[in-house]
């Protein structure tokens, strides 16, 4: 059963979608926090799936602790490195939502790519 979850969840997953930046998105400050928002939310979303498909996989409890504590290990990475990058709220404008968001989700995007290649890699020498 956990073999046919896996192929149909497989396909749509293999590879990231891109966020599309819509052209509203770029009419004012406001719309530009709102939509990398979106662009946060929807990368988080492939993460979340991904992280998932790959922790079914794993066959032993340690394995999963390896791969639950880097993930949070990484979160963590990914948001510190965001305030180091854009700065504090405190330090920015109406632009910091926006700065923060995007790094956010580019970082995560790079994520959801390493995770896809342990998704795809199911043979020796891939993480278990």
């Amino acid at each position: 059963m956990r073999f046919i979850l896996f192929l149909l969840i497989i396909p749509s997953l293999c590879f990231a979608d891109e966020y599309v930046w819509k052209d509203e998105c770029d009419r004012d400050q406001r719309s530009m926090n709102i939509c990398t928002g979106e662009m946060l939310k929807f990368y988080e979303e492939q993460l979340s799936r991904l992280y998932l498909v790959q922790m079914n996989h794993l066959q032993t409890e340690s394995r999963k602790t390896l791969f639950r504590e880097a993930q949070n290990a990484w979160e963590s990475f990914r948001d510190k490195d965001c305030l180091y990058s854009v700065g504090k709220r405190e330090n920015s404008g109406s632009i910091w939502p926006a700065a923060q968001n995007a790094c956010l989700a580019e970082r995560t995007k790079s994520r959801v790519e390493q995770l896809e290649a342990y998704v795809a890699c199911r043979e020796n020498g891939c993480p278990y």
